[in-house]
């Protein structure tokens, strides 16, 4: 199984609800994720093509290609523009056959990408930053760029011959996420 480094942000106080979308503005949406290529981040279990469970970001499409889906409503709108200032993904879910599909701001910050590895590979990246196992597990994106800038942080990842995945998660840590206070989050 994969292990996932994920830039996400769950301190920052959102001023959007979610809200609840029906199965027509789903289809319409997905509809046009699809004819733009977007790309969609769908959960483990869902059908790509038509999935009820999966992120997207929320600058994959204009405003307007957005709003358009749901009839130009006002809540949905607030949402996207959320997302897109905050530079997230949208998160649009569905839990079960009685449960409303809603859409909503993501803890996802979309401006900074995904790394995913082997667990071998993500154990010798957490032992170059001086983390035991490849457990579950977050740390500061403030805390991650201190660590990186430390020369023997450097020299852990040239030892374990992992140098390049040092240039990518200094890329992820130095990323501008604006007034947000995130975390680098690891997950299998």
């Amino acid at each position: 199984m994969l292990v996932t480094f994920r830039v996400k942000d769950t301190h920052t106080t959102l001023q959007s609800r979610p809200a609840e979308i029906t199965a027509l503005e789903l289809a319409a949406l997905t509809r046009r994720l699809h004819s733009s290529n977007a790309t969609l981040d769908v959960d483990e279990g869902e059908f790509g093509v038509a999935p009820l469970n999966f992120e997207i970001n929320a600058n994959a499409m204009s405003m307007a290609s957005f709003t358009a889906c749901f009839d130009h409503r006002a809540d949905i709108i607030e949402i996207v523009e959320e997302a897109q200032f905050l530079g997230r993904t949208l998160r649009v879910t569905h839990l079960g056959r009685l449960s409303p599909i809603t859409i909503e701001v993501s803890e996802h910050i979309a401006l900074a990408r995904d790394l995913m590895m082997g667990p071998d590979l993500a154990a010798k990246l957490l032992f170059a930053l001086g983390r035991d196992n490849a457990e579950n597990g977050e740390i500061a994106l403030e805390s991650l760029r201190e660590l990186l800038q430390e020369p023997r942080i450097y020299d852990a990842f040239a030892a374990a011959k992992i140098a390049p995945l040092y240039d990518s998660l200094t890329y992820l840590a130095f990323t501008d996420c604006g007034e947000q206070a995130p975390v680098l989050e690891w997950a299998q």
